[in-house]
């Protein structure tokens, strides 16, 4: 006879008990919810992030230039371009480095050579001196937009051939190769300057890039900018930019006035106040500077030949030299001493000298011989050029420049 089985009847529960079940699940709702709406808020904050890191502020400007944006986004494009060329200047120097032998003292001075550019490479990519790379960059940036608002004002552009071909040429590939120059043969006169000149044996020739090698080595370079968020259209627009410089810088030269107003001048220079009074007493007693000038030459040039050991006068007279210099304007006495010579230069009477003007921590003292307008020669001609180019960038950036923040927005990579 089977055994029966029995059901047991759920005993109802109490209102406490329902009541209490209640709460315990609504407290379950309410943790769940809150934890769903815990992971939005944090995947909004992350993607907000995102977004104001690479959408919203890299779309930001780091500085106007005539009313045209440098957004961070080339900015901080252009700060890792700049920073991978300086690491793989330091790698080139490793591989140079490794491969000279260490215990061979003929290598110590080149070694310490390297070992002095590695440094200073590993500093200049080092995170405590991102900001002066950042700086640099974007004052060179801040150059080339206004070089190229300058070059469309005066209709100066580049071709897409000779992007190319400089692109080209980089990577060590000449689509059109100059001209062999043909070697002397045996039958050649030889002339006076090829005497005088030591025989070497001449550098190898560099193995010729041919345009498929051309094409390997852009495109492996161009790998490395897109794992660095760098674009080829930057890249070219960034060469474009230094032959735009180029072209502008030259145009400044070319536009050189032909003939300006110049001066022709002795100078005297010495280290202490104590002699610069002294070689005045003398010029105001009717003394001739050429001849204080040679004076000392000879002095200097006896005590060359006798050796070390002159009296306290000869070495008192070789801190003294001096020079006479050809005709140059009054720009290049800028460059070559200061403001305060070159400003006495053009207001001195012909044959008298001035008093001391301190330049470069000497004390000197200049008398002019001649002040005329006269033609200008290649050379200061190309100076004049260069000083007006610099001195419309210098006022273009102070003027149509309007710099933002930047500094937070530096990357440091790639890094060492």
């Amino acid at each position: 006879m089977s055994k029966k089985t029995t059901k047991r009847v759920a005993k109802e529960l109490t209102r406490k008990q329902r009541s209490r079940l209640e709460r315990e699940k609504v407290m379950e709702r309410v943790i769940t919810w809150g934890v769903i709406a815990l992971t939005v808020l944090v995947v909004g904050i992350l993607a907000a992030g995102l977004i104001i890191e690479n959408v919203v502020k890299a779309r930001q400007p780091v500085a106007t230039v005539g009313g045209v944006p440098i957004y961070t986004a080339d900015f901080q494009a252009r700060v890792r371009f700049v920073r991978l060329q300086l690491k793989n200047q330091l790698n080139n120097l490793y591989v140079r480095q490794q491969e000279l032998d260490p215990t061979d003292p003929a290598n110590q001075s080149y070694l310490e050579y390297l070992q002095s550019n590695i440094r200073s490479l590993q500093e200049q990519l080092s995170e405590s001196n991102a900001l002066i790379i950042g700086e640099q960059t974007l004052e060179q940036m801040i150059q080339e937009e206004l070089i190229r608002q300058e070059a469309k004002r005066r209709n100066i552009t580049v071709s897409r051939e000779e992007l190319q071909e400089t692109i080209e040429q980089y990577f060590g590939y000449q689509r059109n190769p100059p001209t062999p120059v043909p070697l002397p043969t045996e039958t050649t006169p030889v002339t006076v300057s090829a005497a005088l000149t030591p025989t070497a044996t001449p550098p190898p020739t560099p193995t010729p890039v041919t345009e498929q090698e051309f094409q390997r080595r852009y495109d492996e370079f161009l790998k490395a900018l897109r794992e660095l968020k760098i674009s080829e259209r930057q890249y070219r627009s960034w060469i474009e930019a230094s032959l735009l410089f180029d072209k502008v810088r030259e145009q400044f030269h070319a536009e050189a006035p032909t003939t300006a107003e110049q001066v022709k001048l002795r100078y005297i220079s010495v280290g202490s106040e104590e002699q610069a009074k002294e070689l005045i007493a003398r010029l105001d007693a009717g003394e001739d500077m050429q001849a204080i000038i040679d004076a000392a030459q000879q002095s200097s040039e006896s005590e060359e030949e006798g050796g070390a050991g002159g009296t306290e006068t000869e070495e008192a007279g070789n801190d003294l030299y001096g020079h006479e210099l050809d005709w140059y304007p009054k720009s290049i006495l800028v460059n070559y001493f200061n403001q305060e010579v070159a400003d006495a230069a053009f207001t001195l009477e012909i044959g008298v000298h001035s008093q001391p003007i301190m330049v470069g921590g000497r004390y000197l003292i200049i008398e002019v011989l001649g002040r005329e307008v006269r033609e200008l020669d290649a050379f200061s001609r190309q100076q004049l050029g260069e000083n007006t180019f610099q001195e419309w960038l210098k006022t273009q950036q102070e003027i149509a420049v309007t710099r933002g923040t930047y500094r937070d927005r530096v990357p440091t990579e790639p890094g060492l």
